[in-house]
């Protein structure tokens, strides 16, 4: 089968959907972690005679944007399993087990190159072989 390649760049995108959708989440997972330190050494304020800065950040505010940002996090677990969803049946439409399961390690599992090579025993290159190939091979339709 061959393919040009914005096609094979756009099956790439169409597959990369889940695995950036967790990255998102990933980021605004640390960003909640973030909050919550700042909430536990928010302390009252203390009154000096030196002139400050900045605005002051209240509990309120903070507060307010991890609320804010678990709402995203919602959003985007209920997009990613649609997302995810839609790949797996792609996927699962290959007839080559390999392709399958390299792609599903990649795009729903978010593992690297590497290491689907190191759980699969074969080497980095083979893998990116059977990867490019599934990508060829996989309708997205």
């Amino acid at each position: 089968m061959n393919i040009n390649d914005d096609e094979y760049e756009k099956k790439k995108k169409y597959l990369k959907r889940y695995r950036k959708n967790q990255e998102l989440i990933k980021r605004l997972s640390d960003k909640i972690r973030s909050y919550d330190d700042r909430l536990v050494g928010l302390s009252s304020p203390t009154i000096s005679d030196m002139p400050r800065g900045s605005i002051p950040i209240d509990k309120a505010d903070i507060i307010s944007d991890k609320r804010e940002t678990e709402e995203r996090i919602k959003r985007l677990k209920d997009k990613g399993s649609v997302y995810r969803r839609e790949i797996l049946d792609c996927i699962d439409t290959l007839d080559d087990v390999r392709q399958a399961k390299v792609l599903e390690m990649f795009c729903i599992d978010c593992m690297s190159i590497s290491d689907i090579a190191d759980t699969m025993g074969y080497t980095e290159r083979w893998i990116a072989s059977i990867y490019s190939e599934a990508i060829i091979t996989i309708d997205i339709t």
